[in-house]
């Protein structure tokens, strides 16, 4: 994993980026998640999706390579451990479902399935899921596109390149999510973004400047809309 990528990141991943919907966890048991089994979140970052599963009575180890999003993940009393997609520690065959929220794309992918399937038991599931912002359809959003692009530190084409449906005998389900921000969310969910300049930076600022144009413009009774296709991909260990 690309584990420097999120360090000075967590305040904002704190504050701006957006939960999971409860529709996942429904979806998974429709297939056969049982209430109350062992999850896996790898690469659990701050513990988003950790969090709405621990809410619905499973338990959750998650592993998170980054100190400082592990710290965060730590503060909510979260069973957050070191570790990578591609390195778990954990024992053979102990998890129901393995889950990958918003990270996959940043392992070596080879190495990680192999060890997804090596910690979940058979007949256990193994998910893939990400929250995927909606990138047009309204002047707010396309403008925001436009500002993505002219103060990314990276090319965006390439940090945002994800084979999401590699694995074969994948199932997919898709869920709208959303997001009500004020300034200060937006910014920081702009600024947890790996690919953008991080807080406390000068191109930060000057980012920030021109997402407060870019707000004030769009507002409605100090907040925008951020909309989020959120995707889950699924399979079942043999």
């Amino acid at each position: 994993m690309h584990v420097q990528r999120f360090s000075g990141r967590a305040a904002d991943y704190l504050k701006g980026r957006p939960p999971y919907p409860e529709a996942v966890v429904d979806e998974l048991e429709r297939h056969g998640l049982a209430p109350g089994s062992q999850v896996v979140d790898i690469g659990a970052g701050t513990g988003a999706a950790t969090l709405l599963f621990l809410r619905r009575g499973y338990r959750v180890i998650a592993i998170e390579p980054n100190e400082e999003m592990r710290a965060a993940a730590l503060g909510f009393g979260i069973d957050a451990r070191p570790g990578a997609g591609e390195d778990t520690g954990l024992p053979d065959a102990c998890a129901d479902l393995v889950l990958c929220a918003q990270a996959f794309h940043w392992m070596d992918q080879p190495r990680a399935w192999a060890e997804f399937q090596r910690i979940a038991r058979p007949g256990a599931l193994i998910a893939l899921l990400w929250n995927n912002r909606v990138q047009a359809g309204t002047a707010f959003l396309e403008e925001l596109e436009a500002l993505l692009h002219r103060h990314a530190i990276e090319d965006i084409a390439w940090a945002e390149r994800i084979e999401k449906r590699r694995w074969p005998g994948m199932q997919e389900a898709h869920f709208p999510n959303s997001q009500r921000l004020d300034f200060e969310g937006l910014l920081a969910r702009i600024a947890s973004m790996s690919w953008m300049p991080r807080s406390g930076t000068p191109e930060h600022a000057r980012m920030a400047d021109d997402l407060r144009r870019l707000f004030e413009r769009h507002q409605r009774g100090g907040q925008v809309e951020m909309p989020y296709d959120c995707v889950l991909y699924w399979t079942r260990r043999p």
